[in-house]
């Protein structure tokens, strides 16, 4: 009763908020897959879910390791331009000989139940595969009914997010996931209070098998040394949010009049904010350059505002000293795995609750410096550019903290696996 209701309401709310949405130039890209008038039509075996860049990278390990292993065909939707981007760049890839068949991507359909219902009758899955915090009402209970069994992969479940979610739990309860694997027991145990009829398992978070390290040939450099001066410490505000710009720039100013001769390369996390950013640095009078008009070393004491996609990685091999972003305000945090991999000792604020599931022991390993605010990072950053701890003994710490926790994509392929088996 209660499920009826709650799935009406919302597929009405859905008629209501589509004039809105078609507003959104983001939501724009791919509106009629989203509508699911067009883009792919055909059966699949397997139909997997990634909202993001983050996710999509997630689907491309599976879809790469189970390519090896089974005769399937497998549809990879996403919510944003960027992941599908990710994840068909990881597809074109892969090498030849592919057991998979057809490997297809999409536009995620709008949730609307009406609409998620009509891509169930034009895919006709037999598995849905979910990721990480990809809990879509519509389609769970569009699955339900439709006797797909539903998947979900690296779970993660915050404690804001239980409770959000808790006034709806009878709507939850009828329509939740079958399997769930999480990445740790504390979100074992809120999964399980969400759904408790759910069958709950664990996993290693496959975020660990992404990370990469670097060869420790000395002689190997980044492509981006060429943009700094040989004089001049380079130093990485890496993946910077909007709610932190504020501090970001007072840091910035401090670092460049302690340190004249640094030279800062600025990473927004998100592209658009790179005209707020050229206005900021402008108003408050500093040096900067567009990384898409350098075509030489930039002077020392000036800022690289990088409005070029893909360079974050190389740009933290050539660094002294990096900040990761999203974690001076309550963003979340974001990767500060990838500067590690490069033999580089990272600092972060005190807000990482989306990366707690590395483990506060790498704190404790002298892996990541935490600071408490912006004031702190300044000192943390000034320090970090007289540090001499070699990039390779780093490197060797940080793979042997990896190499203990990695496993989820096998993990999850054989999870898969075991339901393919069973038709």
């Amino acid at each position: 009763m209660m499920k009826g209701l709650f799935m009406t309401a919302y597929n009405v709310a859905w008629a209501m908020a589509l004039p809105f949405l078609a507003c959104s130039s983001r939501l724009r890209q791919g509106w009629i897959q989203r509508l699911c008038v067009q883009g792919f039509r055909g059966e699949v075996d397997v139909w997997i879910q990634a909202s993001s860049a983050g996710e999509a990278y997630l689907a491309a390990q599976i879809v790469r390791s189970l390519s090896k292993r089974i005769n399937a065909r497998l549809l990879v939707t996403c919510s944003t331009a960027q992941g599908i981007e990710i994840f068909t760049k990881a597809t074109e890839a892969m090498e030849p000989g592919s057991k998979a068949r057809n490997i297809k991507t999409n536009y995620f359909p709008f949730d609307m139940p009406i609409i998620i219902k009509r891509a169930l009758r034009i895919w006709r899955p037999r598995l849905m595969v979910l990721l990480e915090t990809e809990l879509w009402p519509g389609l769970l209970a569009a699955c339900k009914s439709s006797h797909v069994p539903v998947l979900l992969i690296n779970g993660r479940l915050s404690e804001k997010s239980l409770r959000r979610h808790a006034r709806l739990g009878r709507v939850w309860q009828s329509i939740g996931p079958d399997r769930i694997l999480a990445i740790s027991e504390a979100d074992a145990s809120r999964f399980k209070s969400l759904f408790p009829h759910a069958s709950i398992g664990l996993m290693q978070n496959m975020k660990f098998d992404r990370i990469s390290f670097d060869s420790l040939d000395p002689g190997e450099t980044s492509p981006l040394t060429s943009l700094v001066p040989p004089e001049s410490p380079f130093v990485v505000m890496g993946s910077v949010r909007k709610q932190e710009e504020a501090d970001v720039l007072a840091v910035i100013e401090a670092l460049l009049r302690q340190v004249p001769a640094a030279v800062v390369g600025l990473f927004p996390r998100h592209m658009h904010r790179v005209r707020r950013w050229t206005w900021l640095l402008q108003r408050a009078g500093l040096p900067f350059i567009l990384r898409s008009e350098m075509d030489g070393p930039t002077q020392p004491g000036s800022i690289i505002l990088w409005d070029v996609f893909g360079e974050l990685s190389k740009a933290y091999r050539v660094a002294v000293a990096a900040f990761v972003g999203g974690t001076l305000r309550p963003c979340g945090g974001q990767n500060f795995l990838e500067p590690l991999a490069t033999g580089l000792v990272p600092c972060i604020g005190p807000y990482w609750k989306n990366f707690l599931w590395v483990g506060e022991e790498i704190l404790e390993q002298g892996l990541v410096i935490q600071v408490k605010d912006r004031h702190d990072l300044v000192g943390a950053l000034i320090r970090g550019l007289g540090t001499k701890r070699p990039k390779a003994e780093v490197i060797r710490s940080a793979r042997q903290y990896v190499e203990k926790r990695r496993g989820g994509t096998e993990r999850a392929c054989r999870e898969i696996e075991s339901y393919l088996a069973g038709w």
